[in-house]
């Protein structure tokens, strides 16, 4: 139990490492892409919350939307995060309107990594953070379905999110077919479009991963197969799990839910920073699972030399001690 509980204590310290390495250091010098306007969708403890609107010069003809969150280890990062100058220009290339949001850091400030009251933070850090995701989905739907000359059309927002906040849109389109622990303010019958994930998982403390309230989006889960900081398979105590891409995709399977899983061979979680680098696969998923709707189950082993392997990208607990 105590191991189990103690990685729960430490995966959101262990996740802001990643800052000491530049995952994005392969990509050729990023594209300015101004705000076209920023608005706060709600306010938290007096934390206003906001989002950053980037809008293409034409929209595609399904006037579909992206909202992205950002990672960081639920410690830091904002709407300006720094993948955006690269993940912006092929939305907007691809007439997405694209929306990054803010959403509270609940481990941030957190020097008590004990077993019980590690868990409880990471716990509730991520809850947090999924329901402030919730919250701008409901903002965006009533307010700014029509902003000028632009429209976002409700059945087609996308999510997408880069290691925390990968974990992020996961945990919010399961809250989404499951009870949460807070309010949702969308309608019963909202469902997002498509949800892509970059080295992500779902907590839960009901055991394995099941969605008890119609089914989930077609996902992307995206994961390097040595990850070790958040489990490309699970880490679990009895009821309660932290579920990575491999068991979730296990579940897709079993219950005949829509995903693609592509799984990086030699790879840890470098594969968080893979949205900023492959925009032909993310096009080709919405393609065919958005926009196309065509129901695939597609589990795909993926190797690439080229890719650089980071040393963080395979760490493990232990590892983590060289940094106290």
């Amino acid at each position: 139990m105590k191991k189990a509980l103690f990685f729960f204590a430490i995966i959101a310290a262990s996740l802001s490492l990643l800052a000491q390495e530049n995952l994005l250091e392969e990509l050729p010098p990023a594209e300015k892409v101004p705000v076209s306007r920023t608005e706060t969708f709600v306010t938290r403890d007096t934390q206003a919350l906001k989002l950053a609107i980037f809008l293409p010069e034409k929209q595609n003809e399904q006037h579909a939307c992206v909202i992205y969150a950002h990672g960081g280890g639920f410690i830091g990062g904002s709407r300006y995060d720094e993948a955006i100058p690269y993940i912006a220009p092929y939305f907007l290339r691809e007439g997405f309107i694209l929306i990054s949001i803010d959403y509270r850091h609940a481990m941030a400030n957190q020097n008590s990594y004990g077993v019980i009251s590690g868990m409880k933070n990471y716990q509730r850090a991520i809850e947090y953070a999924a329901e402030d995701l919730l919250e701008a989905t409901s903002y965006v739907i009533k307010n700014l379905l029509t902003m000028g000359s632009y429209t976002i059309n409700p059945n087609y927002i996308i999510t997408c999110g880069s290691s925390a906040g990968a974990i992020t849109v996961l945990q919010a389109d399961y809250y989404l077919h499951n009870e949460a622990p807070f309010q949702v303010n969308l309608p019963d019958t909202f469902n997002y479009a498509g949800v892509l994930s970059f080295s992500g998982g779902i907590f839960s403390k009901h055991g394995k991963i099941k969605y008890e309230k119609g089914n989930p989006a077609p996902t992307l889960l995206c994961h390097g197969m040595d990850d070790n900081l958040v489990p490309y398979n699970k880490i679990q105590f009895f009821n309660i799990g932290m579920f990575g891409s491999n068991a979730l995709a296990k579940r897709f399977e079993k219950y005949d839910y829509p995903y693609h899983v592509r799984r990086y061979e030699n790879l840890g979680h470098e594969v968080a920073a893979r949205h900023a680098y492959e925009p032909d696969l993310i096009m080709k998923f919405i393609q065919d699972f958005v926009f196309d709707h065509k129901f695939l189950q597609i589990d795909e082993r993926y190797y690439s030399p080229a890719i650089k392997h980071y040393e963080i990208g395979s760490y493990k607990i232990k590892d983590l001690k060289k940094f106290k």
